[in-house]
């Protein structure tokens, strides 16, 4: 993932922590010889204030061999204080030495003092990655000169190193574990919190403090801190990340909602209450356990009663079975229990056979989406249900808990370390690596980007999972990239789209005849400005999002559940989602672009000002002063071109998507992680994409 660090500041500590410029840009020449294991950090400012680093080999004559550049190798501005990032690996040769390859990373991370302090990891033996290797001098001062390389002292990548504190080295054992949909959260046995895997909403990114219980959800997670308060991050579209006041022993998080057990015994839920799941009942209980948009808990007389979503008994997975229970855990559609003989019982949705629990006893159980796991009387970890990812074929040996995710499980072993097994989830791919050459327009979407070269041909870079990727040649006038497809249109004026087409489509890979002026596309529809000013839509319609208006229309934006279009008389007209107010609170006056996000739309005025509108969250609506000739939407965030040619950047920036670099651009398009803009000389330059947090220490993947 790339690394992201806020704007430097100049140290004031002893001149041997600062990366010195002797000899940074000197090399060898041949590079051939690589007999030494002793490298060096190197580091330099760009003009844009980002900084760029890579690594210098030192051969056994002493010399330094040519910079080897990781592909992730650039700072953003605004990390985490004290959160180490790191670098895509790089490959050391050492030829005469006890090892003859290493495979390191460059990691980096913000002091809250304002410093950036950068070091080495490399990979052990058993294939995780080592503690820490700090050289001496590792610190990057913001009076560097722009363009000059700096160094830090050198540091053997073979022999020990000075690591980080002892305290920190042990902090890679775990207490208790759980999995949310795409990432993973644990307590470690010094109170702190890890989470790894999608950070698309920030929910791996935990906030400091000490804790004693974690609970992950959707695309959200909840924590018991040690003083008994709660506290919640990532998602909170619906409150489900605001916890209220006072002391709890235990949290859980579903969804959309979540939920706490009171010191007094007594639970307390908030977030979404679509379908009641909110409303626990009166009484005294020992735990608690949310499903999608169901909640359960486990009474102090060991019954268990649920509420919520449990439409028509379709699932039953909020009714209960009769009997006394261990422990609950509540899955999508589903729950299972611990009863108080230690066996496994599941009810409810029973798609791959997730409720069919073996026999014997157990010591825990987890339900997740379509599979369930549980730590037997033993210790070993049997799971049950859907396999499409190897998610059920949990390692041998003894654990004390275990929790299932949606296409992945993880073990808490019983020496303190995690275990993982099935997708180990990676979500960047490459999306901000824009090719060489020359473009007129660029789209980017969730993990792929495209672009039309001067020539007329589409080039497309990132994730290619689904052949979003692949554009058939031919020229086209235009091309739109969205989530797992990509539609252009071509010089005859005909939509051509590629990428998938299989049972998860909703019809937005096939879209209709005739000829088109423009084109616009979202997660599972389309929309498109046809040759005589009418709107065509196409795709899932679950808000009404394709049933466009008649008229004619200049331009059309296709947001995530919502459209907007600029009618020939300038105003704008959106349809579809309106749950926060991106449809129905279009401002009046004469417009001259629009563009729909998820949450919210912005559209320039004749004047060239910006308005916006929908949720205000991460000060979306916050628009900058001045005049601009082009606005685009990604998820929450804005990115705009002003009139001068330089690009700025508001709203959610988890990611650095909104550190637009310096400079001119003629065209700019934004997503949800990642922006990409066309330079004044046609080149692509993009920023942002950081969608995942790396497994820390103490965690392995099988």
């Amino acid at each position: 993932m790339p690394l992201a660090v806020a704007a430097l500041v100049a140290l004031a500590t002893l001149s041997t922590a600062v990366m010195s410029a002797a000899a940074a840009g000197q090399t060898s020449g041949s590079g051939s010889d690589s007999g030494s294991d002793v490298v060096r950090i190197v580091a330099r400012k760009l003009a844009d204030d980002r900084l760029e680093f890579g690594i210098q080999q030192q051969d056994t004559s002493g010399s330094w061999n040519e910079r080897m550049l990781p592909r992730l190798r650039f700072f953003a501005a605004d990390a985490t204080i004290d959160r180490w990032l790191q670098s895509s690996p790089l490959t050391v040769q050492v030829a005469g030495s006890q090892a003859t390859e290493v495979v390191v990373r460059i990691v980096a991370r913000q002091l809250a003092n304002g410093k950036v302090e950068f070091a080495l990891r490399k990979v052990l033996a058993d294939g995780s990655w080592s503690g820490t290797l700090l050289p001496s001098a590792r610190m990057f001062p913001t009076a560097a000169r722009v363009g000059r390389w700096l160094s830090s002292t050198p540091i053997s990548v073979v022999t020990t190193q000075p690591t980080e504190s002892a305290a920190a080295a042990r902090a890679t054992r775990f207490s208790a574990l759980d999995a949310g949909m795409f990432h993973t959260c644990g307590v470690r046995s010094d109170g702190t919190v890890a989470c790894w895997g999608e950070n698309a909403r920030g929910q791996s990114d935990v906030p400091t403090g000490s804790y004693t219980a974690v609970a992950t959800g959707n695309h959200h997670t909840c924590a018991v801190r040690s003083n008994g308060t709660a506290t919640c991050w990532g998602e909170n579209g619906s409150g489900q990340s605001i916890a209220p006041a006072g002391r709890f022993t235990a949290v859980t998080a579903g969804f959309w909602h979540s939920c706490g057990l009171r010191t007094d015994g007594t639970v307390d839920c908030w977030g979404n209450n679509s379908h009641s799941q909110l409303n626990a009942p009166s009484g005294q209980f020992s735990a608690i356990a949310a499903g999608q948009a169901h909640t359960c808990g486990l009474r102090t007389d060991g019954t268990v009663a649920c509420w919520g979503s449990n439409p028509a008994q379709e699932y039953g997975q909020a009714s209960p079975p009769g009997g006394t229970f261990k422990a609950i855990s509540a899955g999508e559609h589903y729950t299972c229990g611990l009863r108080s003989n230690d066996t496994a019982t599941c009810w409810g949705w029973n798609s791959s056979g997730e409720v069919v629990a073996p026999g014997g006893r157990f010591a825990s159980v987890s339900a997740s989406w379509y599979h369930t796991c549980g730590v037997r009387s033993n210790g070993t970890v049997t799971c049950w249900g859907n396999n499409a990812n190897g998610e059920r074929d949990a390692p041998s040996g003894q654990f004390s808990a275990v929790a299932a995710a949606l296409a992945h499980s993880c073990g808490l072993r019983t020496d303190g370390s995690v275990t993982c097994w099935g997708v180990g989830y990676d979500f960047d791919h490459g999306q901000t690596d824009a090719p060489s050459g020359r473009f007129s327009a660029v789209s980017t979407s969730f993990n792929h980007s495209c672009a039309l070269r001067v020539d007329g041909t589409v080039a497309c870079w990132g994730d290619n999972s689904s052949g979003q990727g692949d554009p058939p040649s031919g020229r086209f006038s235009a091309v739109h990239a969205s989530w797992h497809h990509t539609c252009g249109l071509g010089t005859d004026d005909t939509v051509t789209c590629w990428g998938r087409k299989d049972s998860l489509d909703d019809g937005q890979f096939d879209p209709p005849g005739g000829t088109f002026s423009a084109i616009s596309g979202s997660r599972n529809y389309w929309c498109g400005l046809r040759s005589d000013g009418t709107l065509d839509c196409w795709g899932a319609n679950e808000s009404g999002q394709t049933n466009a208006p008649g008229g004619t229309f200049g331009a059309v934006s296709a947001g995530g559940f919502h459209a907007c279009a600029l009618r020939s008389t300038g105003t704008v007209n959106c349809w579809g989602s309106n749950t926060l107010g991106q449809r129905n609170g279009v401002p009046g006056g004469q417009f001259t672009s629009v563009s729909a996000g998820v949450f919210h739309s912005c559209a320039l005025r004749a004047d060239g000002t910006l308005a916006c509108w929908g949720n205000s969250t991460a000060d979306r609506l916050e628009v900058p002063s001045g005049r601009f000739s082009a606005v685009s939407i990604g998820g929450g965030r804005t990115c705009a071109l002003r009139t001068n040619g330089t690009v700025t950047c508001w709203g959610d920036n988890q990611y650095g998507q909104n550190a637009a670099p310096r400079g001119r651009f003629t065209d700019v398009s934004a997503s949800g992680y990642h922006s990409c803009g066309i330079r004044s000389d046609d080149t692509i330059e993009c920023w942002g994409g950081a969608l995942t947090v790396s497994p820390p220490r103490g965690v392995t993947y099988v």
